[in-house]
């Protein structure tokens, strides 16, 4: 997508959201108190959920079920907080096995060559009380779009949950399907992120994820 992947035009946190690296922004940042450090997204409760058109009035509804990143997280000083995000593409499922198969094939994620999503952010600041801003770059397909979102933070001293809803448009990132089937679903998919995470010391290792970009 050129410079410009589209923002946010629902009401989507890989990762995410997701939120997010630092940047020195001075101004009134206010958003949900949590312990300042380092978060684990937690799998099992984070996802990335998506719905496409097909045939021009039907759609078709997936989520990725596999996912791992880190949230460094300062309430009192959003800017100074970042967000790595990777979503496994084998882990799609949608209600067919035949299109989760065909999915992970050359002409739509290619998941032999380019396994995951994913997102990293650049700059966050406090958008309102409620959100946050969020730079950053997804790459899907080995293709890599700046993209922002507005994320939703909500918190707990025991969970940090970011969610947002986008759209993306498959043709910026080499996402075209099969000869007839890539004619007959839409250029956009709606995205919902949620991200789930934990302190950092209860998922286990502290290695971070690595080659998000």
């Amino acid at each position: 997508m050129k410079a410009h992947i589209a923002r946010r035009l629902l009401p989507l946190a890989l990762v995410a959201s997701l939120t997010w690296i630092a940047g020195a922004d001075t101004s009134a940042e206010s958003a949900p108190q949590a312990p300042t450090g380092v978060w684990r997204i937690d799998p099992a409760r984070s996802d990335v959920q998506f719905t496409i058109t097909k045939l021009g009035f039907e759609d078709v509804t997936g989520v990725f079920r596999q996912s791992e990143g880190e949230i460094r997280y300062d309430p009192a000083r959003p800017s100074a907080s970042s967000i790595q995000w990777r979503v496994r593409v084998a882990s799609v499922v949608t209600d067919a096995l035949n299109r989760d198969r065909s999915l992970q094939a050359e002409e739509y994620f290619d998941a032999g060559r380019h396994p995951y999503l994913s997102f990293v952010s650049r700059t966050v600041r406090s958008r309102d009380a409620d959100s946050l801003q969020v730079d950053g770059d997804i790459t899907i397909r080995g293709v890599t779009r700046a993209l922002t979102i507005i994320a939703r933070p909500r918190a707990t001293p025991n969970t940090l949950t970011f969610e947002t809803d986008i759209e993306i448009n498959r043709y910026d990132f080499g996402v075209r399907g099969g000869s007839v089937m890539g004619r007959l679903i839409g250029s956009m998919a709606r995205v919902r992120l949620v991200a789930v995470a934990v302190p950092a010391g209860r998922t286990g290792p502290q290695a971070r994820v690595d080659s998000l970009r």
